[in-house]
């Protein structure tokens, strides 16, 4: 029987166990329909040793983390759609409201301009390329969109996790993740800021390395 495998919901960003043998699943806390990442069993011959002597040469994926945009930054966030709010209401009021000299709709303009700009940065330029990807064989920490920077850790270099989790990060169930691996010099590996379920990543590292399942 195939282990489950941690996936996380794309509404609500909680994580929890599926079945690797089914398409889609719904998410336990919120109901939204998730689709779940297919693995493909490796067939063995039936002349082949019995596959409890080979070693695993498969890589699996198991989960994609991307870091949490309003949770990570809520008065950015609250500010930036205020002001794209502002500047959009006061453009259409410029061009309908005689109340309003109608050569002030350029200054509406200019503050949905701006408002937007910063939404865009904080939910599109900022984080949404940035990712963490964790096979059953290592972690991969990707960033960027014309300039790309990549950084990989195997799970049997893996020397420290960190988990730093402020006051309202627990909160939101958000943390910053920190990973070294045995060649490091004192610099984590691999950092990534503001992750949903930092916990649980954890459990799916250590349970790639051997040092427990998912649900401990």
């Amino acid at each position: 029987m195939s282990e489950p495998v941690e996936i996380v919901c794309d509404a609500c960003e909680r994580s929890f166990p599926a079945e690797p043998t089914v398409e889609k699943v719904a998410c336990p806390y919120c109901g939204d329909v998730n689709r779940v990442p297919s693995s493909v069993p490796v067939e063995t011959p039936a002349t082949a040793p019995d596959s409890n002597d080979r070693p695993d040469t498969e890589e699996r994926f198991l989960r994609v983390a991307r870091p949490a945009l309003v949770r990570g930054h809520p008065i950015a966030s609250l500010a930036s759609s205020t002001t794209t709010l502002a500047g959009g209401g006061f453009l259409i009021l410029a061009l309908t409201s005689p109340s309003i000299p109608h050569w002030m709709w350029w200054i509406g303009l200019a503050v949905l301009l701006a408002g937007g700009g910063w939404m865009t940065w904080i939910f599109v330029l900022g984080h949404r390329w940035d990712r963490l990807r964790i096979t059953s064989r290592r972690t991969i920490d990707e960033r960027g969109i014309v300039m790309r920077s990549t950084s990989e850790v195997l799970h049997q270099h893996v020397r420290n996790i960190r988990i730093t989790q402020s006051f309202w990060q627990r909160i939101v169930g958000i943390g910053d993740l920190e990973i070294d691996s045995a060649a490091g010099d004192g610099v984590a590996d691999i950092r990534i800021r503001n992750v949903p379920d930092p916990d649980g990543i954890k459990r799916i590292i250590d349970a790639a390395r051997g040092l427990g399942t998912t649900e401990d």
